[in-house]
């Protein structure tokens, strides 16, 4: 199988393709690139490029990669929407929304242009969720509409609604609001890639229900007002409040309470997306089910008033 990939308009000047690909594609170095390049690997606009060969924007660039063994992923994905001009998707908790890494084909992105019947060649994704975030992902069936749709999120027109599992047991009445500006950490050996910080840029997040259980975890309604990346694991850590099964936040490796309760990854889902149709005109709210894995760490324990 080839990949290919266009180069983005803003590589201007041509440069050496290998630099190119360790630029973008940073699982090889520069060093392994230009072996795949000598190997007669890599094309550029379809013809085999040599170790001189260099890139501007629009040129594709083709890789042929050996046979390899792709991370593990969950490609139970479900379209629960669909209009002629989009489609939105439940995304399981282990799948990345873009290709990233060794996943080539285990991404949604891929699956559904590639793998689905029927499939969607010109699909695009409008927004993305986190690898081990689970809910709605809108995905806009070509670029023309992409732009149609991306620009509702953008101008913050739509409404999203998560639902979290979190330790510990909130005694704060609903709704309340976590306003604390988020930054990139500068900590180069720190786990955590953000944080809450007064020199950060304005987040906002809506707790707009809690539901407790006696096991010592939550269940939190969530309403992201602005769409900081990685906000809402960063502002309930920040109160105290960690997802559970969350390794980069939430100080843990599992979502283990004495044994009883596991998940592989973090028990945060994307439940609803809710938005004026940009063609229709009408107000149209998409559901997510909640998921398995999360619905096993609740439906056992009794919900405390």
């Amino acid at each position: 199988m080839i990949f290919s990939s266009a180069v983005p308009a803003n590589v201007r000047a041509p440069i050496a393709v290998t630099r190119y690909l360790a630029g973008r594609f940073t699982y090889y170095n520069e060093t392994q690139w230009a072996e795949i390049v000598r190997e007669g690997r890599i094309s550029i606009n379809g013809a085999r490029c040599g170790e001189t060969g260099s890139v501007a924007a629009k040129d594709t660039v083709s890789y042929e990669p050996k046979e390899f063994e792709e991370p593990a992923a969950d490609l139970s994905y479900k379209i629960i929407y669909e209009d002629e001009w989009m489609l939105c998707v439940n995304k399981p908790g282990n799948l990345l929304v873009h290709r990233a890494g060794k996943s080539f084909r285990n991404n949604l992105v891929y699956q559904l242009r590639h793998a689905s019947e029927p499939p969607y060649p010109g699909c695009r994704p409008v927004h993305r969720l986190d690898r081990g975030t689970s809910g709605a992902v809108l995905v806009a069936k070509d670029s023309e509409q992409g732009a149609v749709f991306g620009k509702l999120f953008s101008e913050n027109q739509v409404t999203k609604r998560y639902k979290a599992v979190v330790r510990g047991r909130p005694n704060l009445a609903t709704p309340f609001t976590i306003d604390a500006p988020i930054a990139v950490d500068g900590n180069p050996g720190g786990p955590c890639k953000f944080r809450a910080d007064a020199g950060g840029k304005p987040a906002c997040t809506v707790v707009e229900g809690v539901e407790r259980f006696d096991n010592g975890l939550s269940l939190l309604a969530v309403r992201p007002i602005t769409g900081r990346t990685h906000q809402i694991r960063v502002h309930l850590a920040s109160i105290g409040l960690p997802v559970v099964g969350d390794k980069v936040y939430g100080g843990g490796e599992d979502g283990g309470i004495n044994g009883i309760d596991t998940i592989q990854r973090q028990a945060l889902h994307c439940e609803s997306l809710s938005f004026t149709h940009p063609h229709t005109n009408s107000i149209l709210e998409i559901r997510a089910e909640l998921p398995e894995d999360i619905l096993c760490m609740i439906e056992n324990h009794i919900s405390l008033i």
